[in-house]
């Protein structure tokens, strides 16, 4: 196993947004936070940077540090491999956002905070404008705020984490505060994240969660509902053309027959230019028609093969959901 720590690579991708560029040094390990007089969370990679009458509040935290991370999910397995994608030096995961959004996330155990996208939030029915706001101040003194929020979850492959803290900006990045759940370790020759579960004390569940895993159970149920019935009307498709296909073959052996007996004809029958002519053009017509019902024939039994590959996509899908309706009750 290779350890990798990914907070060099971030900072190699050429992000030509500005905001991203703000923040994302924000979202680094090297920072200090304090609570200013009107309440407001403050962040900031430069000590020089914190006001005097602040700066106590700070020098006992090793560079503000991420928060204790929440509990793994009780049915996370004690270790968990994933199969990642990579763009250069970047770790892709695809990760599921409260049992339902599928995302992918750039990973990077440099990062203290999990970032989402405002997209992300929406998508999740968040609104972003109504979420409180943390304020950041940046090696060049430049200040970013960005919106806070908590997801019930977050599942990269079967490892999950519950109530974790996310802010809400232009990107995706999975930092510490899912990882430090986990022993990472990072296998790049075959493409591997392998985390192994910490022996983290357990959480009960909350309300609020069990409410989300709930409603996203009742989410997961009408899409099981659409493919089923998806899946009917694949079945009557094929229904059809198999019985277009027993329509099409009986006249292609009614055509054969014909062939034959016009053929045995004129083996037997005495030669004749004009009549055996004739018999030719038939013989060749006869055969045309047997060459189309072949064609028909074909093309309808790709449609069936077509059709039964996604009423087997669909199968499976509905497979994956119960699996993850299973993990949710």
């Amino acid at each position: 196993m290779v350890h990798q720590s990914m907070s060099s690579c971030l900072k190699k991708i050429a992000i030509s947004i500005l905001c991203t560029l703000l923040i994302f040094p924000l979202l680094h390990a090297g920072y200090y936070k304090w609570v200013d007089e009107q309440g407001s969370v403050n962040f900031t990679d430069n000590y020089h940077n914190i006001p005097e009458q602040y700066r106590d509040e700070v020098s006992q935290s090793k560079h503000g540090g991420a928060k204790e991370v929440k509990t793994p999910s009780d049915d996370t397995p004690q270790r968990v491999v994933v199969h990642f994608n990579s763009e250069g030096n970047v770790i892709l995961v695809n990760a599921i956002l409260n049992w339902k959004l599928p995302v992918i996330f750039h990973m990077d155990t440099g990062a203290t905070s999990t970032m989402i996208t405002r997209q992300d939030a929406l998508d999740l029915g968040i609104n972003p404008d109504d979420k409180p706001k943390q304020r950041g101040y940046v090696a060049d003194g430049s200040v970013v705020e960005f919106p806070i929020t908590r997801l019930s979850s977050i599942s990269v492959g079967d490892a999950e984490v519950n109530n974790v803290e996310v802010a809400i900006g232009n990107m995706r990045l999975l930092g510490m505060n899912f990882l430090n759940a986990f022993q990472v370790n990072i296998d790049a020759e075959n493409g591997q994240l392998v985390l192994e579960r910490k022996n983290l004390e357990k959480e009960s569940e909350s309300p609020v969660v069990r409410e989300e895993k709930d409603y996203a159970i009742s989410e997961i149920e009408n899409q099981i509902e659409q493919m089923e019935i998806a899946i009917k009307a694949k079945e009557n498709i094929i229904k059809q053309i198999e019985s277009d296909i027993k329509y099409r073959e009986e006249k292609k052996a009614k055509a054969e027959s014909i062939l034959k007996g016009v053929r045995d004809r004129m083996r037997f029958e005495d030669s004749d230019i004009s009549s055996d002519s004739s018999k030719k053009r038939k013989i060749e017509k006869i055969e045309d028609h047997i060459s189309q019902l072949d064609r028909h024939i074909e093309i309808k039994k790709s449609q069936i093969e077509m059709n039964q590959k996604q009423i087997d996509q669909l199968r499976e899908g509905i497979n994956q959901y119960n699996r993850r309706i299973d993990a949710l009750r």
